[in-house]
């Protein structure tokens, strides 16, 4: 169920990115095997091209940027035409969180989002970043569910210490002035 990234394994960005996650995983160390290939794979190479980034869309073909709207697409009782495609929103609105929150934190300023409905719970007035991590440890649980369960609980258990190795990733970057990088990094916080 889990599809391979496009990007080849000697390209120069897939490198920069699995030396920055050795450099964050030794000072937030795991035992979890799979987790920093999972983040390798699933989320950096995945989400580097912006049409990965924003791959769910409604009946209508397009993009949903908005996670009320993501949360309706993947709900089998909603819009969802299947099991797999509840899983895949699932587990999207997961890696999506995750990437977001440690690669592009400050995009998420000053961007409304719909009150969010996790489970049985509204959470009205919290921040946007507050409900990315809610439903991102949900999704995630969610997601395991269906498939890869260790894997995913682990995400969905540990959702704040992966998200501060993701946070690691992006000062390890920033810090050599990767030109790919800081182009994605424009385009995606609204700047370019």
């Amino acid at each position: 169920m889990l599809e391979r990234p496009d990007m080849d394994s000697g390209h120069p960005l897939r490198k920069l990115f699995r030396s920055a996650l050795e450099y964050g995983f030794r000072l937030n160390p795991t035992d979890k095997e799979g987790v920093a290939d999972y983040i390798e794979e699933q989320i950096l190479c995945e989400f580097i091209n912006l049409d990965n980034l924003y791959r769910i869309k409604d009946a209508e073909g397009r993009s949903l940027e908005d996670m009320a709207d993501m949360l309706s697409e993947g709900d089998i009782l909603l819009n969802a035409q299947s099991f797999d495609r509840e899983f895949q929103v699932h587990k999207h609105i997961g890696d999506y969180t995750l990437f977001m929150l440690g690669m592009f934190p400050s995009a998420l300023c000053g961007r409304k989002g719909k009150e969010l409905l996790l489970g049985s719970i509204v959470v009205p007035g919290a921040s946007l970043s507050e409900l990315y991590i809610l439903q991102g440890r949900h999704s995630y649980r969610i997601a395991s569910e269906f498939t890869n369960r260790e894997l995913f609980m682990e995400l969905s258990m540990n959702f704040q210490k992966y998200r501060a190795v993701i946070e690691i990733v992006k000062t390890y970057i920033d810090a050599l002035r990767n030109s790919e990088f800081l182009k994605a990094k424009k385009i995606i916080g609204g700047t370019g």
